[in-house]
This record gives C-alpha cells, structure tokens and sequence, in this order.
C-alpha cells in the first residue's frame, strides 16, 4: 500500500514537471514569436548569407568634344556601431578625444566636446548605428575613413558606410528630355516616363548586374564572401554623342529669350550637319507664366502637327516633279482669298498679289496660289492619289528613324481616311491635314540641302567602353535621291528666293547665304471647319546655301505677338546660324585669329586653363604673378593681365567675374553648397567676401 502511493506521488511529481516544462517551452514560444521577435530576427540576419544582385556601374554620356552630359556620382551615409565586437573600452577611450576632434574639424558643426559627449552616451546606450553623415562624395568619404577608430575595419572600428547612386547631369537641365531618364524623381509634379538616350541606350549604358554570395554586416550593409562571385557583373558601357554642349547652350538661351519676348507657350529648335545627319544641338522648352522654363516634352522629335507653309516645299516639289508646272508659270491668285470647297482660304494680311509665278508663290508663301496649283493640275484632273503617291515618293511621309525613343510616323491623308473631305487635297496644299514633327520636316529640307540624299538624324556617334570603341554610328544614307536633279535645282533656287526676295528677306545676310521657308500655321479644326486665333510660327532652312553645312528647324507655338514665321523664328535661325559661322573655321576663316584691338573679356579664375584658352586663340598674356593658382584678369596694352588672387582657406573669396565652374570649385571645397542662378560670369554672391565659412553653409551666386 506504501509503496502504491509513493509510486503515484512520484509519478505526480513527475507528471506535474512535464506540465511545467511544456508551459514554459509555449511561454517561451510565444514570447519569441510576439514579443522578441524583432529581436531575433536582427540577430539571425546579422550572420545571414544570401545570393545577392552586384549592380554594375552605369556608362557615361559624352557630347561630341568629350564633355560630360551624364554620369554616376556616388553618395556615401556613414553611420557607426558603438559597441562593435572589436571596439574594447579601452581603444574606445584612447581615440574617441582624437575622433571627436577630427569629427568637429571637418563638419565644422559641433564642437569637440559636443562630439566626446555624443560619441560617449551612444556607447552607453549601446547603439549600433549612431549616425555621423549622409550624403558625403567620394573625397569626404575617403578623408573621413582615415579618422581615428574609422580606419579600422567594421568589427574593431565600428565604421558602418552605405553607398547610393544618383545619376547628375553636369549642365543641369540642358536637353534634359534628349539625355533623358528611366524614372522621374518624385515630388516634381511631372508625370513623365522614360525618356531619351538614358531609356533607348538603357542596356549599353546600364550594363549587366552580377550574382554573388554575400554576408550581412551592421547598418543593413551586405559584404561580399570572398570567392562568392557567381555571375561576374558587367559594368555599363559610355555612349559619346555628336552634341555640342557650348551651341546647346547657346541655342537653348536664344529660345528662352524668344519665347519669353512673345509670350510663346513652347518651342523647339534642331540644329543638324547636312551631309551627316549629325544632331548638334536640339532644345525643347515649354514656358510658365512666370517665364520658368523646363523641358516638359521633347516637341522636336515626339510631336506631329500640321506644319503649314513648310510644307509647301514637297507639295511644289511633287508638282514639279510631275512637270505639271514650271517655275515661271503664272498662277492667277486674284485678291489673296478664295472660297474652296466650303473653306475660305486667304493670303496673309490680306495680300492681293494677282498673277504671279510659281517661283512668286512660294517665295511670297501664297496660300491661294499652292491650292490653286493642286487642284487645278490634281483635283481637277481626278489625279489626286497620283499626287499623294508622288509625296511620299519624295520621302517626306518617311519616319526619320532617329537614334532616340519617342518618334511618330507622319500623317498625310488619303481619300481612304474617315475624315478625308473635298477641300483635303486644298488644305494639304498648303500644310494643313497634315501631321508631321519638327525632325521629320527638318530631315526632308536637310536632303535638299544634301543635293537630294537623305541621311538618317543621329545623336550617338560611338559606343565605349575603358577607352575602346565598341560600336561606331557612321552617316548612314536613308534615300540616295529624293527626286530628280533638275526638281532638285529648281527646290534649291526658291529656298534661296524666299531668303533674298521673299518672307524671310530680314534675315537676309551678306555675311554668308540662308535658304529657308518660314511657315505660319493657325491652329485649325477639321471637324468644324474653323481656326481658333492661335499660330505656330516657324521657319527651316541651311546654310551655307552654295554649299550647304548645317540645317536648322526653329519652331514657336502660340506666341502672344509678332506670330508669324518671318517674325518669330525667322529671327532665331539667325542667331543661332550667325554663332555658328563665327566660329567654324571652316565656314569663316577669320576666325582664326583675335586683333589685339577686340581682345574679349576674360573671366578671372584659374590661372592655368586662362592661359591655355587664351595661347590657344593667340591672345597675348601679360603676367603680373607670382606661381598662383588663381588670378584675376584685365585688358591692358593689347594684353590680358593676369594678377594673383588669394584665397585663403575658410575664407569666402570675391567670385565675382568668375566663371560658374571655378566659383562653384572654390565654394564646395570650403564645405559649402552653391546654388546657382543664370550664366555667364558671377555678378553677385549671397555672402559678402571674407565671410568665415562653415561646412554646410548655403551661398547663392548670380550669373550672367
């Protein structure tokens, strides 16, 4: 009996430390899953290996003289772990003075108490990720991992470091849309897409993401296991383009002032090689009523609509080619309106020419004579798919294929289309029903001006990689002759007579020789038949016109005022063709040398580039220096004098005459932020020189 009970109390005992055992395994289960988890989580995580993506660096974009449009630059956030397996108290205590001090000289933000003291009290609380920086470049990043404790590794220094790219486009928001992008930045308002080289060239310049083997380390920083590589990465390759950033400048300047004088809603601007189809510049720019500007859309290339009279030139050219009619056949254009077809059709400010040639209609851009032209040679005659099939003939119904996502084919109705109406072949005539894009219409006066061979539009000229030249993007031939030579002749000579004797005679020049059309287009609805007060001015051409070496399109959209081709892009061809013969040695060789009597300006700055710049265009230089690197410039006895500029270390120098690069030099060398407003030269600077600067300090520089 005894030994009955003493069997079933042991046997309690038992059972009863079961009981317990399994409830303290679920207790422990559940605070593990609910209450620690995190915990855990970070602890397993810290000694996780993974298969993790190596991203490749990304490729660079270049302009045509090597300077750069686009690259990488990487960002460094550093953080520190305090109680890192390796940082004993007593290393801790031995450097944490000096890395105060070092901490407190460079960011200029804290004292080197206020460092001790942080430093401290993070180890105290035993954090593992006290934040130092973010956002440092390469050079800080690199000075900073010299600092005491942070030039050991991360288990005995505790130094945490993570890298982020940002792609930087040195010239800021020049071609924008063209450079291009794969994903907006938010918070812009812009609800934009992919866009330009960056998007078309995405594989050449992104490369290929490799696969390795990695270990978590502090601050969610991912280490590579040695011989862990399982797929080597391939780094991004650099496209070189045949822009020229300094006429893109240029360009984009001339239009932003045009625009802002008309009060314009947007406009574009290409400017090509005739016998390349090299695209040197291209700017699109759309403007705000507080005249901000931004490259919205790339109207140049994406764009199609009616271009009026610019069209005109295929449509005579198809006629002429027909022989249907001659340049000194007279077309009776009456009172400058006529009522065709239930739409009324006039002249410009209501020009009464009467009977004038073909070569007089098209150099005075008479719209009754074009659509007179048509309809008696076409319409009439039941030819007018004959017509049509002669247009596109001609090329201009082509896609121009340019090197760059975002191109339209162009539109010209048929009988075939839904909306086609007994005044179409009228309206076509002079460049209405019609949808083409600025490119498009560049590229067909481009091979006129190329005797009649149509070259493909190009951005990208190469394909690089460390120096090697991988793919080359030679000048590649889309239609060898467009038609035949004497329409070619007779095309070249009425470009010339709209210059000389027609609606672009103010840009007339005895400099050198422009051949062009300009173009008025109301905007127009063809459903209601009516226009709506609203214009697009234009005006494409070439020069030189006896050997022809650049094409231009210059278009303008619903300026407030003077909206007439002649008047409103007219006048910025110009600009840009009289920049661009001053200095192409080729076109004027006159440029070669500077008379000491009209010695320019000179920007102070860097003493060395100055003196390369200016012994390259033969300007004498005086100097009045000792070996220094920075100098301010004047004109004295036919000279540039160059005397010495000091700079000292913390303290903020004159930038004025400077130019935006070396200002921009000396101001993030000092640990400061320059924010830049306009071009040229600094005119005016937020903090007053000899101000003592402090790292992170904001300074605002005027250009002009």
């Amino acid at each position: 009996m005894g030994n009955r009970k003493q069997i079933i109390s042991r046997t309690a005992v038992v059972y009863i430390g079961l009981l317990f055992f399994v409830i303290y395994i679920y207790s422990s289960l559940i605070k593990t899953m609910f209450f620690e988890g995190n915990k855990w989580k970070i602890k397993i995580n810290s000694y996780a290996v993974n298969l993790r993506e190596d991203k490749p660096n990304r490729g660079n974009i270049y302009d045509d003289k090597g300077k750069l449009l686009a690259t990488s630059v990487n960002f460094f956030d550093v953080h520190m772990d305090t109680r890192a397996g390796g940082l004993t108290d007593k290393l801790f205590n031995e450097k944490v003075d000096s890395l105060a001090i070092c901490l407190s000289n460079f960011f200029k933000d804290k004292t080197k108490e206020d460092y001790k003291k942080k430093l401290i009290n993070a180890r105290r609380r035993s954090s593992r990720f006290l934040k130092i920086a973010d956002k440092l470049t390469y050079d800080e990043f690199v000075e900073i991992k010299k600092f005491p404790l942070f030039r050991y590794n991360s288990n005995k220094g505790g130094f945490l470091s993570k890298k982020t790219t940002k792609r930087k486009r040195p010239f800021d928001r020049l071609m924008r849309r063209t450079i291009g992008f794969l994903s907006e930045h938010k918070g812009t308002g812009l609800k934009q897409g992919k866009a330009g080289l960056e998007y078309t060239y995405n594989r050449e310049l992104g490369g290929r993401s490799g696969k390795s083997y990695m270990k978590k380390i502090g601050g969610g920083n991912w280490m590579k296991i040695k011989g862990g590589e399982v797929l080597e990465k391939e780094n991004g390759m650099d496209l070189h383009t045949s822009i020229d950033i300094d006429l893109q400048d240029y360009v984009d300047d001339i239009l932003r002032k045009q625009l802002t004088k008309l009060k314009a809603d947007y406009g574009s601007v290409v400017v090509m090689e005739v016998k390349t189809g090299y695209i040197k510049a291209i700017a699109n720019l759309k403007r705000y009523e507080n005249n901000t500007f931004t490259e919205v859309l790339n109207y140049a290339i994406g764009e199609n609509l009616a271009p009026g009279s610019t069209f005109k030139l295929p449509v005579l050219m198809a006629a002429l080619e027909d022989g249907v009619v001659g340049l000194n056949d007279i077309i009776d254009t009456k009172k400058g309106n006529i009522h065709y077809k239930g739409v009324d059709i006039n002249d410009s400010d209501g020009h009464a020419y009467g009977k004038i040639t073909v070569e007089q209609v098209f150099a005075k851009s008479s719209n009754v004579g074009m659509v007179k032209i048509i309809d008696e040679n076409y319409v009439k005659k039941g030819k007018i798919k004959h017509f049509l099939k002669q247009l596109y003939a001609l090329g201009i119904g082509d896609i121009s294929g340019v090197d760059i996502s975002g191109e339209d084919d162009p539109i010209i109705k048929s009988p075939d289309n839904s909306s086609w109406a007994p005044s179409t072949p009228g309206m076509i005539a002079h460049g209405y029903e019609v949808r083409i894009s600025p490119l498009q219409l560049l590229n067909f006066y481009n091979a006129v001006a190329n005797n009649g061979q149509m070259v493909k539009p190009q951005i990208v000229k190469k394909i690089e990689k460390n120096g090697i030249i991988l793919k080359e993007f030679k000048p590649q031939i889309t239609n060898s002759l467009i038609c035949s030579k004497s329409t070619l002749k007779k095309a070249q000579k009425i470009l010339r007579d709209v210059v000389t004797d027609g609606t672009a005679k103010l840009i007339n020049t005895k400099k050198y020789k422009i051949s062009g059309k300009t173009g008025t287009t109301e905007y127009y609805d063809a459903e209601t038949k009516t226009h709506n007060d609203k214009y697009r001015a234009s005006f494409v051409g070439y020069f030189p016109s006896e050997n022809p070496k650049y094409s231009i399109i210059v278009v303008i959209n619903k300026p407030k005022t003077d909206f007439y081709g002649a008047l409103a892009a007219a006048p910025v061809f110009k600009k840009i063709a009289d920049k661009i013969f001053k200095g192409d040695r080729e076109l004027n060789p006159n440029t070669d040398t500077i008379s000491n009597t009209e010695l320019p300006l000179s920007k102070n700055g860097n003493q060395d580039e100055l003196c390369h710049i200016l012994t390259a265009l033969s300007i004498p230089i005086k100097k009045n220096t000792k070996k220094s690197k920075w100098v301010t410039s004047e004109v004295k006895e036919n000279k540039i004098l160059f005397n010495n500029k000091k700079i000292k270390a913390e303290i903020l120098p004159d930038l004025r005459y400077m130019g935006a690069k070396d200002a921009i030099y000396i101001i993030e060398n000092m640990g400061a932020i320059p924010l830049i407003k306009g071009r040229g030269f600094v005119t005016a600077q937020s903090i007053a020189p000899g101000t003592k600067i402090k790292k992170g300090m904001k300074i605002k520089i005027e250009l002009k």
